[in-house]
């Protein structure tokens, strides 16, 4: 007999319905009817009498209820008390980084600590660039651009691969990977600003300026309103490989040997024992991988 069955029982028992009950749990009701049916089979005995619409409860289907219900509320007693017990953490993430790089993280220092409990806040860029705002004591997963403050303490999590984005019909879309060369007499839309971020591809860019390369740059926050005006009138993008769902109509290569961001969990001030335990691990453990 398992703790979920208990419930499923206990759902049963005071909802005297099987349709509310089976909403309750978010199961069909034959799913409950079912495991209702296991339970009597494995205990030989009859938990209800049907009376109408109405589940009327047997002698052994309220002596169970008793016992069950007792189980579960220590159940959920003990759960409460371990909760308490765990180190709480708070955790701020720039709003335009990938959904898949936070989950991972957050899920990375729960198997490090299944009752850590982790307080999220989603961050907008002008919010997290003043490092002086910073609340101390809490991580940052930002990209590394962000950290302007050599105070700031920070781990490796991930390296954010970045793609040339272009309408299907480009003339660089045939290509199996772009390099500097093919990109004269282009317009390129940049994440941030020049040599910020990618100082090998502006090095390459720049050997171009004489040959028509035209560039516009900006943060990522504007880079999402800018890039499809760009891709409609022919131009190319490089921005985060996540943001090509975002424009319709669109493929994308890869740039010669690649370009990454790397975005790091980052804080200031004192972090608790725990925490700085947790992300040791956390730091052995992933080694900042690679989003795909």
């Amino acid at each position: 007999m398992t703790i979920r069955q208990m419930e499923l029982f206990a759902q049963v028992y005071e909802r005297r319905n099987l349709t509310r009950a089976a909403e309750a749990l978010y199961m069909t009701q034959s799913a409950v009817t079912q495991n209702l049916k296991k339970m009597e089979e494995e205990l030989g005995v009859q938990f209800f009498e049907r009376s109408s619409h109405r589940l009327v409860p047997t002698r052994a289907g309220e002596c169970f209820y008793r016992h069950a219900r007792r189980i579960l509320d220590e159940y959920e007693k003990t759960l409460a008390e371990l909760a308490s017990s765990g180190e709480q953490m708070s955790l701020y993430y720039y709003d335009m980084l990938s959904a898949a790089i936070k989950d991972r993280v957050v899920a990375a220092f729960w198997e490090l600590d299944p009752f850590l409990r982790i307080d999220l806040f989603d961050c907008r860029f002008t919010e997290l660039l003043d490092n002086s705002r910073w609340t101390p004591g809490a991580l940052y997963l930002i990209p590394e651009e962000f950290i302007q403050d050599p105070a700031i303490r920070w781990v490796e999590a991930a390296a954010v691969r970045h793609v040339i984005l272009m309408r299907e019909n480009s003339r660089l879309s045939g290509m199996s990977v772009i390099r500097p060369e093919d990109l004269e007499g282009e317009t390129l839309l940049l994440r941030s600003d020049r040599g910020k971020q990618f100082p090998h591809l502006i090095a390459a860019l720049d050997q171009l300026d004489e040959r028509g390369v035209h560039y516009k740059t900006g943060v990522a926050e504007r880079a999402r309103e800018v890039a499809p005006r760009i891709l409609s009138f022919g131009g190319i993008a490089i921005l985060p490989e996540y943001l090509k769902s975002e424009v319709p109509g669109i493929v994308s290569r890869p740039y010669d040997d690649g370009i990454a961001i790397h975005v790091r969990l980052a804080w200031k001030g004192t972090l608790s024992p725990r925490v700085m335990k947790l992300l040791s691990a956390y730091q052995k453990r992933t080694g900042g991988q690679n989003e795909t």
